[in-house]
């Protein structure tokens, strides 16, 4: 139950929440101005102006902030158990871990073992954490579970952090850092790329240093290997460096690779582990540049791989090829498992539509019931409605937990009040994460009837609700997409379905290549998109206003409607990959495809998921207005991919 401070301050903060969404101007509270007041003195350091405010707030949710930044200062001159009780006020706040690893920090590089140890009863994910940690363990006498800690922590492919260094130097005094540890990170970092790391441990070779100074140069040229005469010694450790070199080789010239590769295996000089490794690598390369000179030689080994996966990507080459022989070989070969999916139940049915067509059409009846981007194609095929398949919001009692007794979230209203989106978006994660899924849900719901779309959405995420779709798939933003979708003559939905695909509707979300916004534009995009419509640009951080977002995001998408001749297909897949990329497909497939044989070839990954996300999401939009259309138009039906 909360306190009656806490249920002032829920009241109040749900009146000046809702006025935020409405975009209202409405006064702060008291208690909100005081907390202003208490924030300001204390970045000052007026500590006289900040005590009397601050013991005027109490218990006040959003005080805890006032009070992490005083006991920041004092943190690192704690012992570990009163650190550690300090610590533990905030653990149902954001600040909670970033306390707690500032101090470990700390006590480690300060060797301060038993106060670490307070603190870090298990190894921390942080790897700067995890060094000190078994540090720590080494100083009170566990040996054995330090060095073997210090080897696995050191066999890595880059480079490791300083704080890893004493460990690391303890373990390597100790005799633990054998030539074949030093050969096997090697190996790693031959993989990785990493020039600085593997010449510098090329140099602590001593055993193999010749073998050594042969990787190092093997890696700088890989074409080097075509002088098998120089490789002729069968010892395994020249057989990892003929295969690490093909490997290397397989991403330049896969020609090259693989006849030297047969030429080496002739030779018999890879071990048996070495050689299965490489032929996988290999047939994999093969899968992906979709090569033709080694089609039939990945086809002879694919069988014995027993990979799924390997399996998928020869099925979408023989999908681009047409060829439904390879089709029903490999459908044939994927495990039970994975021939169950919709995705191969539905090519399940094309292959067997016109031998078998009773069973076929069983089995895609079956699919046609999911809500997914197969379930609504056969729901196309079979000319039946779209299921959507919504769970009922849920029932609250008398006995139900209430919203405000996780403290979390009362601090999320009264940050929402006071404009703080991002500390509140921290508060929600954080909330969400220590909370059931009843709660999420019951969170989530919340967040989307005040218009908090992105937290209700992530609460949908986190809960795994997906039967909830006004919570999944709300309508965001609806006056922006309106004007959007008017200005520039696209369908609202379309427009909607990206953005909810590329930002979840976060407004702040930003890729890690910089395209940022509802939309994620990149900044160049955005540039001469504005330019072209006359539209107001001057900075990336702009794209963070919904308005230009929207406006600048939907003419981008109107554009390439236009340039692929209204074809939705093809116009989200150069949204996600490039219009280029796209024009580069339909030359490859030279109008060979259908719709769904185009998009199931699609070669990236997340291109393909991509659209169709997006095209399965404007659906379930559509559906929700009860005006659900088919996945796919007549014209996209018709065209040739």
């Amino acid at each position: 139950m909360c306190n009656p401070l806490t249920k002032m301050v829920l009241s109040s903060a749900i009146i000046i929440a809702g006025a935020f969404n409405a975009s209202a101007a409405f006064a702060l509270t008291s208690t909100q101005k005081t907390f202003l007041e208490a924030e300001k003195a204390l970045k000052k350091q007026d500590y006289a102006t900040y005590k009397p405010l601050r013991a005027k707030l109490g218990e006040y949710p959003l005080a805890i902030y006032l009070d992490h930044d005083i006991d920041i200062g004092k943190l690192n001159d704690l012992r570990g158990n009163d650190a550690k009780a300090m610590i533990d006020k905030y653990q149902t706040t954001p600040m909670y871990q970033r306390l707690r690893s500032k101090y470990l920090l700390n006590a480690g590089g300060q060797k301060r073992w038993n106060d670490f140890l307070s603190l870090a009863q298990d190894a921390p994910t942080d790897v700067r954490l995890q060094c000190y940690f078994y540090e720590a363990k080494l100083a009170k006498g566990e040996t054995q579970t330090a060095y073997t800690a210090a080897q696995s922590l050191w066999v890595y492919g880059d480079s490791r952090p300083k704080e890893c260094d004493p460990l690391f130097n303890a373990w390597t005094k100790a005799g633990k850092r054998t030539q074949d540890v030093i050969w096997a990170r090697m190996l790693l970092s031959f993989d990785e790329g990493q020039t600085s790391l593997l010449s510098y441990l090329s140099q602590k070779i001593t055993v193999h240093s010749a073998e050594a100074k042969r990787l190092v140069a093997v890696f700088k040229d890989p074409n080097s290997l075509r002088h098998t005469e120089k490789f002729k010694d069968k010892n395994p450790i020249v057989g990892d460096i003929v295969a690490a070199g093909l490997k290397r080789l397989a991403r330049k010239d896969l020609d090259q690779a693989i006849n030297l590769y047969t030429r080496y295996q002739k030779a018999k000089r890879f071990t048996p582990a070495q050689d299965q490794q490489l032929q996988k690598y290999l047939v994999r390369r093969v899968l992906i540049e979709q090569d033709d000179n080694f089609k039939d030689w990945a086809d002879n080994l694919l069988p014995e791989m027993k990979s799924d996966d390997m399996f998928e990507r020869r099925l979408r080459w023989a999908i681009r090829e047409q060829d439904n022989t390879h089709i029903a070989r490999y459908l044939d070969l994927l495990s039970p498992e994975t021939l169950a999916k919709e995705r191969w139940q539905y090519w399940l049915y094309r292959t067997n539509a016109k031998h078998a067509p009773e069973s076929a059409t069983k089995a895609l009846a079956a699919v046609s019931n999911e809500r997914n981007f197969y379930g609504f194609a056969a729901s196309q095929l079979l000319n039946k409605p779209v299921s959507l398949n919504q769970s009922p919001e849920p029932v609250v009692d008398g006995t139900s937990q209430k919203l405000e007794d996780d403290l979390g979230f009362v601090r999320v209203l009264e940050l929402m009040a006071l404009d703080r989106y991002f500390d509140a978006r921290y508060e929600w994660v954080a909330l969400l994460k220590r909370s059931n899924n009843e709660m999420r849900a019951r969170y989530g719901r919340y967040a989307h009837d005040q218009g908090w779309y992105d937290f209700g959405v992530e609460a949908s995420i986190q809960g795994k609700l997906w039967d909830d779709i006004p919570l999944r798939f709300p309508m965001a933003h609806q006056s922006g997409f309106e004007h959007a979708s008017k200005k520039h003559k696209v369908n609202i939905d379309e427009i909607r379905a990206i953005s909810r695909r590329e930002s979840a509707f976060f407004l702040y979300a930003t890729s890690g290549v910089g395209a940022r916004g509802l939309m994620q534009i990149m900044p160049a995009t955005a540039k001469a998109t504005a330019k072209k419509h006359g539209a107001k640009y001057n900075d990336p951080k702009d794209l963070y206003s919904a308005e230009l977002n929207l406006n600048l995001g939907s003419a981008y998408y109107a554009q390439l409607l236009n340039d692929f001749n209204q074809n939705r297909v093809l116009a989200t897949a150069a949204y996600n990959a490039g219009p280029s990329r796209v024009r580069r497909w339909l030359a490859e497939s030279n109008g060979q495809l259908d719709a769904m044989s185009f998009i199931e070839s699609i070669p990236f990954t997340e291109t393909r998921e991509y659209v169709q996300a997006v095209l399965s999401y404007r659906l379930i939009y559509e559906a929700q207005k009860q005006k659900p259309q088919p996945l796919f138009n007549e014209a996209e039906l018709k065209f040739h991919y």
